[in-house]
């Protein structure tokens, strides 16, 4: 895993060469930069899929890669109760959950539009109970380690 920590504190959130690949944040607040960081170089079409247990900072992930398209964070709260909320920013951000749903029960809530949209970001929070994998998906498996630290995988899940 890349260690996003340095003993000079200017470079503790280094932005990642290209998002694929592992990663270890010690805070909520490194977990929101690298997401940030990511967010900063989306030009549309992608659709991030991530997994981790309740607490593994999925919310938190969502809010910096809402940050990095122009989105204030603070806009951007688990959709829990509605699964889908859409953000107005550099480009569109739809924010999906589906961790109320049983597996592929989202088949009938019309989801294929906002996954079809190349013009915008989705992020799918609880992605494992969508059917299939979107040929454009980005796993991101985020991995509880303890109270400040997780590790983050981005991936191909294709």
């Amino acid at each position: 895993m890349k260690d996003l920590r340095s003993s000079d504190p200017e470079t503790t959130n280094q932005k990642p060469e290209n998002y694929f690949g592992e990663f270890t944040t010690h805070s909520p607040e490194e977990t929101f930069e690298l997401a940030r960081s990511i967010g900063e170089h989306l030009e549309g079409g992608e659709i991030f899929l991530l997994s981790g247990e309740l607490g593994a900072g999925k919310t938190v992930f969502a809010k910096g890669l809402a940050a990095g398209l122009d989105i204030d964070p603070s806009d951007v709260t688990s959709p829990t109760f509605t699964l889908v909320n859409a953000h107005e920013g550099r480009l569109r951000f739809y924010h999906v959950d589906l961790y109320r749903l049983d597996a592929g029960a989202h088949l009938g809530l019309g989801l294929d539009e906002i996954l079809g949209d190349d013009k915008a970001v989705t992020l799918v929070e609880w992605a494992e109970r969508l059917a299939l994998v979107p040929t454009r998906g980005i796993a991101v498996e985020m991995v509880y380690v303890s109270t400040s630290d997780r590790q983050i995988a981005v991936s191909d899940p294709n």
